[in-house]
């Protein structure tokens, strides 16, 4: 049997061409964004053990990341670069942090110990 498509049936083929390739890419997409999610935590996790072994060398055995960072005022944040710049902008405010808001824990951080938080500032200075 000879089928004839018409205009109709050749826009919906194409439209359904499309549909097809969209979901392939972002599947592929997916598929990148979750390998490199998993990438970063997995090297913040790494700098985190480094970190803790530079602390521990410098300050005597058996301190804790918590202890030196509470000596020396500062905390290693994992950030996005986004993130990063915004925290920029709050320093050169002069803004002050004011709360730490734990983040929702979610199913990708696996137990890797690492959470991310809100950071709340005071813009006020």
């Amino acid at each position: 049997m000879n089928v004839r498509h018409t205009p109709i049936t050749s826009l919906l083929h194409r439209i359904e061409e499309h549909i097809e390739q969209w979901r392939r890419q972002d599947a592929a997409y997916k598929a990148e964004a979750e390998a490199n999610r998993d990438r970063l935590w997995a090297e913040a996790v790494e700098r985190e053990r480094l970190l803790k072994e530079a602390v521990s060398r410098e300050q005597g055995e058996g301190k804790s990341v918590q202890d030196a960072a509470r000596e020396r005022g500062a905390v290693f944040v994992v950030h996005s670069e986004e993130a990063g710049k915004v925290l920029e902008g709050f320093a050169a405010e002069g803004s002050r942090l004011v709360r730490v808001m734990p983040g929702m824990a979610d199913s990708w951080q696996g137990g890797t110990g690492i959470r991310g938080s809100w950071l709340i500032f005071d813009r006020e200075g």
